[in-house]
């Protein structure tokens, strides 16, 4: 087994002391389990994503329409296609429910058909 150390720095001097079991175990589990992305975390994956997170609040048609040509030039034709539906530990649960919360504040119509559009692209819908 690999003994895992770390420096502590006491007194200005350096010295190297093994880590216990329990957190090379922890470490071993936060490196090694794939990091689970949703919208916001780690910044969008993809079209919908970018649509949905940059259009929240837009105020006008005009931002909007700059909004949708920027995650346009992000991300290539084809991922604005094939999408899987989020089924999301956090946040909204079902296409309606990801419009309410997030197109709220949205004044631009634009920005709001855009939105919507990203929920129902990336949520299940409701049934």
């Amino acid at each position: 087994m690999i003994t895992f150390t770390y420096i502590l720095i006491v007194n200005t001097r350096f010295h190297a002391a093994p880590m216990n079991h329990k957190s090379s175990i922890i470490l071993l589990i936060i490196f090694c389990t794939p990091c689970i992305a949703n919208a916001g975390w780690l910044g969008p994956n993809n079209y919908w994503e970018c649509i949905l997170k940059n259009m929240r609040g837009v105020q006008s048609d005009t931002v909007a329409e700059e909004v949708i040509l920027s995650c346009k030039n992000d991300y290539p034709f084809h991922e604005r296609i094939f999408i899987e539906k989020k089924q999301p530990w956090f946040g909204p649960k079902s296409a309606s429910s990801c419009v309410l919360k997030y197109g709220k504040k949205v004044r631009s119509e634009v920005g709001a058909r855009y939105l919507q559009s990203a929920c129902y692209k990336l949520y299940p819908n409701d049934e």
